[in-house]
């Protein structure tokens, strides 16, 4: 089955240096014209980004042809305050009207919570309100929330009828899957897209330039190598296969910096074969490992 429509472009190298893994830095706006176009022959059309990702939106709004149907998902401006009032709503309005500028495009697919903190938040129920009526508005098709863990999503589906989840999923962190929250969301008709399939370019390390910090985890990232050694196939087949694989995920994000990662990923979408047996034996249960967030302290 050929899976390559259910990628989604992650954006955010585009506009800043991100990713454990990153080599290349921000790629130039001809080479991301190049990813965009190639990406539209092959029949993908969503494209992730948000407000605080550097130029990403701007580099869209200059590159992305407006002849090809994009679906745009961008995130609101995540805010710090302990309360949530009539400043930050007026901050989240002027925040998504300048993303709308930066992307030329009078509207977007979707609009998520960036932070999911923010909903939980008291006085979160107006942050709530301005998502609504921005929907309401015919500014956005669906509104949602991107997350970091199962306790948050399960606090903000308690709360709030979202239509769009974004959450992290790969080999090492199967949270929401082991947690059955996939098959609660699948079954409310909640759009979900998994990012972080390559946990940031960690699952594509060889051993020899895993960093010490992950020192913790060195023996299974070192069976995980083997096994897709084993298999005959890429750890970046074996990680995007098994997100792909997926039933409960309607799209898969996937980011890259250069037109030569962008046609990797789409040759291992289609990949039929690239499968490990028993993907549930690489989920970790290390905290550190699987949360980003954690790595810079």
């Amino acid at each position: 089955m050929n899976l390559c429509c259910k990628l989604g472009l992650g954006t955010v190298q585009w506009g800043m240096q991100y990713g454990i893994a990153n080599r290349f830095g921000r790629p130039e706006a001809s080479e991301v014209a190049q990813i965009l176009l190639s990406a539209s022959r092959a029949g993908i059309s969503l494209l992730d980004t948000a407000h605080v990702y550097g130029d990403a939106e701007s580099v869209i709004g200059q590159n992305a042809d407006k002849s090809h149907e994009w679906q745009i998902v961008t995130k609101t401006l995540p805010i710090q305050s302990k309360v949530f009032g009539d400043v930050e709503a007026t901050a989240i309005y002027e925040a998504f009207d300048k993303s709308l500028r930066r992307l030329r495009r009078p509207s977007v697919y979707g609009l998520m919570v960036h932070s999911a903190e923010n909903l939980l938040l008291p006085g979160a129920d107006r942050l709530w309100g301005v998502l609504q009526e921005i929907k309401s508005k015919g500014l956005a098709s669906k509104i949602g929330v991107s997350v970091y863990t199962p306790d948050e999503l399960s606090r903000i589906l308690d709360a709030y009828s979202v239509d769009l989840v974004q959450l992290p999923l790969n080999l090492y962190d199967q949270r929401f899957l082991r947690t059955g929250l996939l098959d609660r969301l699948k079954l409310s008709g909640i759009e979900v897209h998994a990012r972080s399939a390559f946990l940031q370019g960690l699952l594509l390390m060889p051993m020899e330039q895993l960093p010490e910090k992950f020192n913790e985890i060195r023996d299974h990232h070192m069976h995980f190598q083997r096994q897709c050694d084993a298999s005959g196939i890429s750890p970046l087949e074996a990680s995007l296969r098994f997100c792909l694989n997926q039933s409960t995920i309607d799209r898969v994000i996937v980011g890259c910096e250069t037109l030569s990662q962008f046609t990797e990923n789409l040759e291992a979408a289609r990949n039929t074969e690239a499968c490990l047996s028993a993907p549930e034996l690489f989920a970790l249960e290390d905290d550190f490992a699987i949360d980003p967030r954690r790595w810079s302290s």
